[in-house]
């Protein structure tokens, strides 16, 4: 007889080991997501800087200049370099009335050189100094020594030749020119010699239709025309444009620092605000030094450091604001099982509780009072406050905003006052050493949206 073979069916038995690891596992690919798109917290440590709120300006150059006209007609020479400084009685120039020097010049052009070994030295000399101290960054500076051989070689020249014209017992119909007064001078004029501050306009600083005469010797000029200028004193102005929030900058300021970019150079200026001839305001920088490497120039490039604040140095985005109760200082006291600040609060059946609380700021004098600022978390309003040994009550209510940052020393964000000084768009200055505020090396939260108080910093 055969046999019926019936297969026996295993029973499904469930391997917790298994789902156990399998709900390990997607939960650490859940954290590891989250962990990859959340922002991330970033730490920033507090050291000491400053912050100098420079402003760049062209500025326009006012000087005591007088413009000298030619006494003769003819073909003009010069015998003195540019930038120079003349004294009463050196010869400035000459004006041939008859082309007689420039047609020796032409004549005896092809012969050997006027220049005397001590002319060459000086110009050997003028070309090793700009040769040590030349970089790429100031290029600049081979216009100007372009500028200072050709004036050199011109007087060198223009000396020598007059100097052999006459041993020569030669007729010269020349007119010689003495300078009058003692000064800088320069081979142009623009016709803003003699502005003062108070006639500058917005159109003064504008160099669209601005036109600068220069002159060289071996020109034809016309008696009574100008051939050059002098400069008389030392001290200089720079004029520049204010808007009406830079004005308000310049509050009560009287002394600035100054640097000239294009030419690398620092100094110090009296500042003063000038009512120009069109009614606006405008800045004035008088100094007293480097007026000679300006002389020729109307407009200049100027940096002016407004101020420079010094203490600890945070970003922008770390500053944040939190609200807190202004309490009376007197009301600060020390009490309960420990020598924590705290205050004595009534409690609602007429008794009294010490309370803890967390201390942001505190202020005393007479500007702003003894006041301490306490966490909005510590207390409500309409909390009564007593002042111990006493019977005078203080009920919170009064509140103010302050300005901090969080502080993450002990790995969970902690808000710190912070006094801000001075501030521009990336960074603020913070007052040092302030109670209840944040210190040199501190770290804290860079941005300070991404947390809130009290928040762990994982």
């Amino acid at each position: 007889m055969a046999k019926k073979i019936i297969r026996y069916k295993k029973p499904k038995n469930i391997n917790i080991g298994m789902v156990v690891f399998a709900v390990i596992f997607l939960y650490l690919i859940v954290v590891l997501i989250q962990y990859a798109i959340k922002p991330k917290i970033q730490m920033y440590e507090v050291l000491e800087g400053d912050i100098a709120n420079d402003s760049y300006y062209t500025g326009v150059i006012l000087r005591t200049e007088t413009v000298v006209s030619s006494e003769g007609s003819g073909y003009i020479n010069y015998y003195i370099q540019e930038k120079e400084r003349a004294a009463v009685g050196n010869l400035v120039y000459t004006v041939d009335a008859d082309g007689s020097v420039a047609s020796y010049l032409d004549q005896t052009a092809g012969e050997e050189s006027r220049l005397s070994d001590e002319d060459l030295k000086e110009l050997k000399s003028v070309l090793q100094s700009f040769s040590a101290s030349y970089s790429d960054d100031r290029f600049y500076e081979v216009y100007d020594t372009n500028t200072t051989l050709s004036s050199m070689l011109m007087e060198y020249i223009n000396l020598s030749a007059l100097q052999e014209m006459t041993d020569s017992g030669q007729s010269l119909s020349l007119q010689r020119c003495y300078a009058s007064s003692s000064g800088i001078v320069v081979y142009s004029t623009d016709g803003y010699e003699g502005l003062t501050a108070e006639q500058v306009t917005a159109d003064t600083f504008s160099k669209e239709n601005y036109q600068k005469n220069t002159y060289s010797g071996g020109q034809s000029v016309e008696s009574g025309s100008p051939v050059y200028k002098v400069i008389t004193e030392d001290a200089w102005s720079v004029m520049i444009p204010l808007t009406e929030e830079e004005l308000s900058n310049y509050t009560d300021v009287t002394t600035v620092s100054v640097r000239f970019p294009q030419k690398d150079l620092e100094a110090e200026a009296a500042f003063s605000i000038v009512t120009g001839a069109d009614g606006a305001s405008y800045g004035k920088l008088d100094l007293t030094k480097y007026m000679v490497q300006f002389a020729g120039d109307r407009f200049v490039e100027v940096e002016v450091k407004n101020s420079q604040v010094s203490g600890l140095k945070i970003p922008q985005t770390a500053v944040t604001e939190k609200e807190a109760y202004k309490i009376p200082m007197d009301f600060l006291t020390m009490g309960g099982n420990s020598s924590n600040e705290g205050f004595y609060r009534e409690t609602s059946d007429g008794g009294i509780e010490f309370v803890e609380a967390d201390i942001l700021r505190e202020t005393t004098g007479e500007e702003e009072g003894d006041f301490c600022f306490v966490s909005t978390e510590d207390f409500q309003d309409g909390n009564t406050l007593v002042l111990p040994d006493s019977n005078e009550r203080y009920q919170i209510g009064e509140k103010e905003t302050l300005k901090g940052v969080y502080n993450i020393n002990r790995g969970y964000a902690v808000f710190k006052y912070v006094e801000i000084l001075d501030e521009n768009s990336e960074y603020c200055i913070v007052r040092k050493n302030v109670s209840y505020s944040i210190r040199n090396y501190d770290h804290i939260v860079l941005n300070a949206s991404m947390v809130s108080d009290q928040d762990i910093i994982r």
